[in-house]
């Protein structure tokens, strides 16, 4: 799927929560979402923030410039991203987030080239070293992954998504970034087989993380098979839609060794 098509597919997933959210109440907006802790509202500020950050960066790319996902640093900005300003209803959230949507939209629509290269700032790792394609399917896993937590009646992530989204968790396995959750060092090879055919071998040392293509018959000391969707589960902590088979207990070990997201 080519740049484009990636971003005719925020856009249609954001328009379709957007449309959504506009239907609800203050009370609804307020409700639990399926996040543990995290009520709607929380959800919405969080993707909207999303939003305006993915556009910057894009914007900065386009430029050579570089930029941070969080300018005033991760534990010190993200808090206050995650509620409405002083004064801001919980409508006025809403209209927000439509606005910084179409914003993006708008920036995405004038990408020429997908493969430009993203940078931070010598020294920061919010999100590490993208390109301005990463960067939308990054957005595209957030608006997807969180419309389905919202619980509002989107329960199941794009064709678009699960399409593209693999290859690009699987990539960011095992990079040091501002919001990495250290699991257990566990040592050795999972090969991730997905039912729609791409197979992936990760594999863990002491100190290093790879990860490859990889043929689907090819050793490994565990071998997880499921869909695209579930295996992209997998790694995002989210729940699975069908089955996954693991080859042994070994292959279980692998959210534990990866915590998502």
């Amino acid at each position: 799927m080519d740049g484009a098509a990636v971003a005719a597919a925020i856009a249609s997933s954001q328009d379709e929560l957007a449309r959504r959210l506009a239907a609800l109440s203050d009370d609804e907006l307020a409700a639990p979402s399926r996040l543990p802790e995290w009520d709607r509202l929380t959800v919405v500020c969080h993707i909207r923030y999303g939003a305006e950050a993915i556009d910057r960066m894009v914007r900065a790319a386009l430029k050579g410039e570089a930029a941070l996902f969080y300018p005033g640093g991760r534990a010190e900005q993200r808090p206050a991203t995650l509620a409405p300003a002083a004064g801001e209803s919980p409508r006025d959230v809403v209209a927000s987030f439509g606005a910084h949507c179409e914003q993006l939209n708008d920036t995405l629509a004038q990408v020429e080239d997908w493969t430009t290269e993203f940078r931070e700032p010598d020294g920061h790792h919010d999100l590490g070293p993208q390109t301005v394609y990463q960067l939308a399917v990054l957005r595209l896993t957030e608006v997807d992954v969180h419309a389905v937590d919202l619980d509002i009646g989107i329960e199941r992530w794009s064709d678009a998504f699960a399409a593209v989204g693999l290859p690009v968790r699987i990539d960011r396995l095992g990079r040091t970034l501002a919001n990495n959750v250290a699991g257990e060092v566990i040592t050795g090879s999972w090969l991730l087989r997905s039912a729609e055919g791409p197979a992936y071998l990760v594999t863990r040392s002491a100190d290093a993380v790879t990860k490859r293509p990889a043929r689907s018959d090819e050793s490994a000391d565990g071998t997880i098979d499921a869909t695209a969707r579930d295996l992209i589960a997998l790694m995002l902590g989210r729940a699975f839609e069908g089955d996954v088979a693991y080859s042994n207990d070994f292959a279980r070990s692998f959210p534990v060794a990866f915590p998502g997201p």
